[in-house]
C-alpha cells in the first residue's frame, strides 16, 4: 500500500502543527510551525536551528561552512573542528610569500701561527742530513720552551720554518635569518561542517548552519565559490579570501663558504738558546710568510727557544653563499566569500 505523508500547519497562538502518517495524525504544539517553509520541506514542524541562520548563497556557491583562518606558522596552534561542526572539509593555506631570506654567511677570522718547531741537521746547510725535529707544544704562543737538547757535534744547523695563517671557517650570522627556512605562508585555514536540519530558520530565504554560539575567535561563516575564476562576493558574504589546498616548495639556500685569505702579513722573531731557560742566545732569525730561515753553527747546542710576533696581521676571508634559490608555489586555489564582522546572523 502506498504511504502518504501530509503536514498540517496552522498559524495560531501557540501554533498547532501536525503530520499525517498512513492514516494517523500526530499533532504538536509549537511556535511558528515549519517557519513558513513549504509543506514538502516541513520534516520536523517544531525543529529549532542548532547553529546560526544565514542567507542562502547565490548560484555558483556551495553551502555555508564554518571557516577558521589565522596567522599560524605553528601547526600545533591550528584548532580542531568544534563539536558542533566536527567534519573537516577544507584544510589549506594563504598569504604565500614570493621571496625568502637566507641566513647571512660569515667567515671566522684567520690567525697568524708560529712555527710548530725547528728542524736540526748534522750539516751546516739545513739540508735535512741526519734531521731531528724539535717540536713546540700545541698552540705554542712563543713563550720559552725547552725541547730535548742535542750535543754540539750532532747539530750543524737549525731550520726555522715560516709562520703560517690558519684558514677561515664558514659561519652563520647570529643576528641574521635563522638557518631553517620559515613556512612560506602567513595564513592557515580550516573549514568545518556539522549535521543540522537546514530548514529550521524563521526566514524562508535563510538556512541553518551548524556552528558554536558565539563563533570561535578567527572563525566566520563562509561560502566556497564553485566556478572558475575569482568571484564577486555577494553582499551577505562580502569578505573575499583566497586560499590554497597545497603548495610545491623548491626553496633552498646555497651553502656558506669562504674565499681565499687576503691581506695577511705575519712575521716573528724566533730565538734559539743554549741554556734551558732561554738565557744564552745562540742565534735569532726573523721569519715571514715568504719562507723559512737557516741558523748555522758551528757548535750549535739547542736547549731552549722562544718567539715573539713582529707583525701579527692575519688578513681576512670574504664569505660566499647564502643565496636564495627556488620558491614556494601554491596550488589548487579556492575562493571563499565570508560574512564580515558587521554581518549579524539571522534569528
Amino acid at each position: 500500500m502506498t504511504k502518504y505523508r501530509f503536514v498540517i500547519a496552522v498559524a495560531a497562538a501557540g501554533g498547532l502543527a501536525g503530520c499525517f502518517y498512513n492514516g494517523s495524525i500526530g499533532m504538536k504544539m509549537c511556535e511558528d510551525p515549519c517557519r513558513g517553509r513549504p509543506v514538502y520541506e516541513c520534516d520536523n514542524p517544531c525543529a529549532e536551528c542548532e547553529g546560526g541562520c544565514v542567507i542562502l548563497p547565490p548560484l555558483g556557491f556551495a553551502d555555508p561552512i564554518l571557516l577558521w583562518t589565522g596567522d599560524a606558522t605553528d601547526e600545533a596552534s591550528v584548532p580542531a573542528c568544534p563539536a558542533e561542526a566536527p567534519d573537516l572539509v577544507f584544510d589549506g593555506y594563504g598569504g604565500f610569500e614570493e621571496a625568502h631570506s637566507c641566513p647571512a654567511c660569515l667567515c671566522t677570522e684567520p690567525s697568524c701561527e708560529l712555527p710548530r718547531g725547528l728542524v736540526g741537521s748534522a750539516s751546516a746547510a739545513c739540508d735535512g742530513t741526519g734531521a731531528t725535529s724539535f717540536d713546540a707544544p700545541a698552540g705554542w704562543d712563543g713563550a720559552c720552551m725547552a725541547p730535548a737538547a742535542m750535543s754540539s757535534d750532532e747539530l750543524g744547523s737549525l731550520l726555522i720554518p715560516a709562520p703560517t695563517v690558519s684558514g677561515c671557517a664558514p659561519a652563520l650570522d647570529p643576528a641574521g635569518a635563522p638557518p631553517e627556512l620559515p613556512v612560506p605562508w602567513s595564513v592557515r585555514a580550516r573549514g568545518c561542517v556539522g549535521s543540522v536540519d537546514k530548514h529550521t530558520c524563521r526566514e524562508p530565504s535563510s538556512m541553518c548552519v551548524a556552528s558554536p554560539a558565539p563563533l570561535p575567535a578567527g572563525s566566520s561563516i563562509c561560502v566556497r565559490y564553485l566556478r572558475p575564476g575569482v568571484p564577486a562576493c555577494p553582499a551577505e558574504y562580502p569578505d573575499l579570501r583566497e586560499l590554497y589546498e597545497g603548495f610545491d616548495d623548491t626553496r633552498s639556500c646555497t651553502p656558506c663558504g669562504c674565499g681565499p685569505i687576503e691581506g695577511s702579513a705575519c712575521s716573528a722573531l724566533v730565538s734559539v738558546h743554549e741554556g734551558g731557560s732561554c738565557e744564552q742566545l745562540l742565534g735569532a732569525e726573523t721569519v715571514t710568510l715568504a719562507g723559512p730561515k737557516c741558523v748555522a753553527g758551528p757548535d750549535l747546542r739547542l736547549e731552549s727557544m722562544d718567539a715573539r710576533w713582529l707583525r701579527d696581521e692575519p688578513g681576512a676571508c670574504a664569505p660566499t653563499g647564502g643565496v636564495a634559490l627556488g620558491e614556494a608555489t601554491p596550488k589548487s586555489a579556492s575562493f571563499f566569500c565570508c560574512q564580515s564582522d558587521e554581518v549579524i546572523p539571522l534569528p
